[in-house]
Parts: C-alpha cells; structure tokens; sequence
C-alpha cells in the first residue's frame, strides 16, 4: 500500500502520505479537478444506474436559461460510468432523443459515448410550448421497458427534468407510470432566476423519492448536480451492512511527490479500489448520510508482476477484462500517442478499449467481425466464468512492421471480489513438458556476484526477478543494483528463497 486517501462529499480530499503541491510538472497549467466527478468517488458512492435525461427546449429556454441548462445537462453526464446506462431526450411539443441514433434505448455511459452526448448539446434550438406529460411518459415507458426485459444495469433508475420550470405538477402521470412503490426517482433541476415554478419542480422530486435543485448560475452546477449522488447512495445507507467494494477501470495517473525520499512517481496506468463512509451514528430521527469515499490506487505494473513472463514462455501474455468487456491490460493495450509524453498524449477513449478490438481473429475479409468463438470468450470473462478455449489470431512482431498468424489457447478465471478475470494466451503446443530446473546449492565457495561487476549487463526492464513487498524500505538507483543486492543476501546463512516451486530433495 503506497498510498490511500479520503475523499468528503463536501469536496476536500485528504492523501496519505502526503502530496507535494504544486506538483513539479513542465506541463501547461490546468484548472484543479474535482475529485467527486472521478469514477472511484461516483462509482463507490452509489450503484449502477438507468438515467433518462428530459431537457426543456421550449421557447422559454433561450438565452442564460438555455446556457445553464446544458451545463446542467453535461454536468450529470459526467458523473456517470461505464456501469451506468443513459438517454437525453429533448421535449417541446415532441419528445426526441438528442442523439437519433439512440432511438428508443439506454447507451452504455462509456466515455465515448457521453461525449458524444455532450457534443450534441450545442445544436439544441428552442421553439415551441413543453409538453412535460408526453415528455414523462416517454421517459417513464423506456425505464419500464429496460426493467422488464432484464437489459440495462437492472439496479437503480432515475429521471433527471432539467427545465425552467412547469405551471403544474402533473399528478396523473406520476399515477400512472411510478405510484405507489416509485421504482423510478425523479430528480429536478430549475434553471435560472426565476422562482414563480418552484413549488411544483419540489413537489414532483420530493414526491418520487428524488430531490429539487435550483441552478441560477453556471458556478453551482458542480455543487448541485452531486447532490443527487447523496440521495441515490441512501439505500446503501439505510440497509446495507458491508461496504461495497468499487473497481475502477484503467486510467493514467499523474506525476506525484509524497515528500519521501526518492518518491517521485511518474505517470502510469492505475486502476482504483475504493469503498463508502457511511453515517451510521444513532440520531434521533435516522439520517442516511453518506460522509464519503475512501480508497487507494493500483499501479497496473503491480499486477501485471503477479503473472511474471519467464512462468508464460516466449510469446505468451497475459491479459486481465472487466465486467463491461474492456481490459485492465493486454500487450495490444497502447494508450499513447508520444511514448515520451504521458497524460498529454493519450489516445481517446484508451481506458474503454474492448478485448474485441485487441485480440485480432484471423479471418478472410477485413472487417472487425464478431468472431462467435470470440465473443464466447468476452462474454464468459464477463460473467465471470472458468474456462478455455482456442483461437487462431493475427500478431504483430517487430515494432509492428511484421505480422504473423499462430493459434493460440486461452485460459481464463475470475479474480475473487472483485469485477475483473483473469486471461491468459498461450501459443499451441507450449505447456506440454514441464522442467523442474531450480536447484539449491548449499555449498558454493564462489561468489556469484563475482559475474555481475561492470556495467556491460542490463535487466529486461519487463522481467522482475526479486523485489521487497514496500518499495520504500530500501532504494535502489537501477534494477541493476536492485539484483547485485538480493544475490549478496544469498551469501548470509539461512537464506531461503521464497519460491512456490518444489525445492530439490538433495
């Protein structure tokens, strides 16, 4: 554990051990981010999620009112993840989805698609009376669809009305589609200075198990669309026991100073583990508060560690996919446009890249096909399931200058607690003999790190070949001396090797 931090609902974050600041970076200077936007925070803090997004676009959304209504708009769209599945329909006399590609359906809320989404926010044009019953009804009929065909993230459902407000509360609708049990939230954002329709956007909120949010400027959009968050998480609150574990997707972390000795840390690919603070203190009248997200980051490398290449063979990898299909790591994974420029020269979208598109199927034509073999094995791995399977791949070599065809075996399991499995590829015909090459030498007059003097030998910058658990008990200025130090350690009596491999019984 290098380092955990502690992120408050309220916006401050508190990193142990600490961070120098400012970071000591040549990079353009950017505006602070918000840590309750980011997936660890969003995800742990409540559950997967079906959104509709009704927004106003009548004649009286024009002007500031139009302005902070798709600001509103793109701020819900960024708290969403790849767990969540969403919409945003925009009504006047006519309900239409922003997109017209997503007709009549829910899309996964990666971040392609949420960009997209928010791109086309800028072509909104208002006209027009809003028909808010047509607009709920629709909302409301494919909530209900994706509920009973078992499609979506089959977890919590919600609308989000971002207008400047209804002259009524439109009471039959909600009779119709959400009375009595509400298996749909309904959240409401009025944007604007005008309050004369505050009443009626509380009433429908507090009267479906959502909350009402007045947005007068583009400054509190932040602030007010997180609190929604607060109020999906109270359920967890209220009734659950154990705090759910949150796995996060690949994402590259920045350069960072921890104040130690040689501690700084360029950037690399992580993947955040995190979990919910609740408020659970005995109060009078009982308060579902959530206080917060704790967690740590990951270093990719750390696990890659964990299926070291010599125990794989020449030209056998290993590669780990999430619940939603997209991988952790794969030697296919290449996030950057500038190998020697980090954060600034990733490649859109490298933290949603499906194991479809890396793991190429030879086949006649030249199209992405979706090989059935294939996507047997994505959707196993995505369930979560033991199994094997045999494929016949196209492989580039060379610094991709060359390309050869082998039939690989593919070995998968799930990693316990948590939502990702385990691949492995191996080519045909390795695996078939095992030898039993590690032998202990009890005697040996001859110091062996006699061989390592001089600096006409390197480390395979991939290979690991011993390490301390916690990097910062010792320092080492190269892998080098890293291996100089541990075959030295080999010289002092009852030195043992830490290995899972049987020991010789001479």
């Amino acid at each position: 554990l290098s380092w955990q931090f502690y992120g408050s609902t309220t916006g401050f974050l508190r990193r142990f051990p600490a961070m120098k600041w400012p970071t000591e970076e040549v990079l353009p200077v950017r505006d602070l981010h918000d840590f309750r936007w980011s997936s660890w925070f969003v995800g742990a803090a409540d559950s997967p999620k079906d959104i509709v997004i009704l927004l106003d676009t009548s004649n009286s959304m024009s002007g500031n009112n139009k302005q902070l209504a798709r600001a509103t708009v793109a701020g819900i769209l960024d708290t969403l993840t790849d767990n969540d599945f969403v919409n945003v329909f925009t009504f006047s006399e006519v309900t239409t989805e922003l997109l017209p590609c997503y007709k009549d359906m829910l899309a996964q809320a990666t971040e392609a698609n949420r960009r997209e989404l928010k791109s086309a926010l800028d072509g909104v044009k208002s006209d027009n009376i809003a028909n808010f019953t047509g607009a709920f009804a629709t909302a409301f009929e494919i909530l209900h669809k994706y509920n009973r065909t078992g499609q979506g993230c089959q977890c919590n459902q919600a609308i989000m009305l971002v207008t400047d407000g209804p002259s009524n509360s439109f009471q039959e609708v909600f009779k119709q589609y959400n009375w009595p049990h509400m298996p749909v939230r309904v959240f409401t954002y009025l944007v604007g200075k005008d309050t004369s329709n505050a009443k009626e956007m509380h009433w429908i909120a507090c009267n479906n198990k959502g909350y009402y949010e007045h947005v007068k400027s583009v400054e509190e959009v932040t602030e007010k669309v997180l609190n929604y968050v607060k109020v999906m998480a109270r359920p967890m609150v209220m009734y659950q026991n154990d705090h759910p574990i949150h796995w996060t997707p690949v994402y590259a972390g920045g350069k960072t100073n921890t104040l130690l000795a040689n501690s700084v840390m360029e950037g690399q690919l992580m993947t955040s583990v995190s979990t919910p603070i609740f408020d659970r203190r005995n109060y009078s009248e009982r308060a579902a508060n959530l206080l917060g997200v704790v967690g740590t980051d990951i270093p990719i490398r750390q696990l890659m560690k964990l299926v070291p290449p010599y125990k794989l063979g020449v030209n056998g990898y290993s590669f780990i996919v999430n619940n939603n299909g997209h991988v952790l790591y794969h030697p296919d994974l290449r996030p950057l446009l500038n190998k020697d420029l980090f954060v600034e020269t990733l490649k859109p979208n490298y933290n949603n890249v499906d194991l479809s598109s890396v793991e190429l199927v030879d086949s006649e034509t030249m199209s992405l096909e979706n090989n059935t073999l294939l996507m047997d094995l994505r959707h196993d791995m995505i369930e979560q399931k033991e199994g094997e399977t045999e494929l016949r791949v196209k492989v580039h070599y060379d610094d991709m200058k060359r390309v050869t065809i082998r039939r690989h075996k593919y070995f998968y399991h799930p990693i316990d607690d948590t939502p990702f499995s385990l691949g492995l590829a191996l080519p045909d015909g390795y695996g078939m003999y095992e030898v039993l090459a590690e032998q202990e030498i009890k005697l040996s007059h001859i110091n062996v790190t006699e061989y390592f003097k001089g600096n006409n030998w390197r480390v395979h910058p991939d290979w690991v070949y011993c390490e301390y658990n916690y990097a910062n008990e010792h320092y080492f200025a190269s892998p080098e001396e890293q291996v100089v130090h541990f075959l030295s350690r080999t010289r002092r009596p009852g030195w043992k090797w830490m290995s899972l491999r049987p020991r010789s019984p001479h």
